[in-house]
């Protein structure tokens, strides 16, 4: 795991850029070239992100395959094209309150990680995770510090790269209370995700989506956040909490 991740925001005193560049196919400034081709005064804007297909899944707008997601055409396509995407958002809501559950037992973390593929890679402001083994106590030694916890996830914009591969952006605000009992004292942050999904086969048959990626970017912050964002403070509290997770998941 990296120390320091590509979101970290320094806080000393140095300039601190609005977005952080982290190359998703849906964040500053790669967006734009699709959106200016639809919306913009110049349809023919070159696109220029280049081709391929990372292993978790990313992929550029530029190697897209047009299928019944890619390009719905009929009224049976844009049905499907609806469901699946609400699959996404359901699963964008999913791990918001799974994180959340977490404060009522640590445990649950393995549930959370369970959203992810066996690949996935995670970077947070505190540190960056490749792989779903291990990811429970990544997650748990950064929110474990707080008593309860509140994601809010909205303004979702989801594209899909093909039949089996999704990309999307979506707010995040996020409270953090640090005291047993008194719920006045927390400590807030808000930015963006940038998340990419595989659908993965099921047991029964079927398939699910599953995190691929997630990149969070905070934009601001306010209050105590116990050192949430420090990158070495994973580091120290992973231990204290290793134990409580190792058990048997529920």
């Amino acid at each position: 795991m990296s120390s320091v991740s590509a979101t970290y925001r320094a806080t000393d005193g140095s300039p601190v850029l609005a977005l952080s560049l982290c190359g998703h196919p849906l964040s500053y400034p790669n967006f734009l070239s699709k959106q200016r081709q639809e919306f913009g005064p110049n349809p023919t804007a070159k696109n220029d992100m280049s081709n391929g297909v990372a292993s978790n899944g990313l992929q550029h707008h530029s190697g897209m395959k047009s299928t019944s997601l890619t390009a719905p055409k009929s009224d049976q396509e844009k049905l499907l094209y609806m469901f699946e995407r609400q699959k996404i958002v359901d699963l964008l809501c999913a791990y918001a309150y799974t994180l959340d559950c977490t404060m009522m037992d640590l445990k649950i973390a393995h549930d959370w990680a369970n959203l992810f593929t066996d690949d996935c890679l995670l970077t947070y402001p505190f540190g960056t995770h490749n792989g779903k083994a291990g990811l429970a106590d990544f997650g748990m030694a950064a929110e474990s510090r707080f008593t309860r916890m509140l994601h809010i996830a909205s303004n979702f914009v989801v594209e899909f790269e093909s039949d089996t591969v999704a990309h999307a952006r979506y707010t995040c605000f996020a409270t953090h209370g640090s005291h047993e009992w008194d719920l006045s004292k927390h400590f807030m942050e808000a930015g963006y995700y940038y998340s990419s999904f595989r659908r993965e086969p099921t047991a029964d048959g079927f398939s699910t989506w599953k995190f691929s990626h997630l990149t969070l970017d905070m934009v601001w912050t306010q209050g105590e956040s116990l050192g949430l964002n420090e990158p070495l403070n994973v580091h120290l509290t992973k231990s204290s909490i290793q134990p409580i997770l190792t058990e048997s998941s529920p």
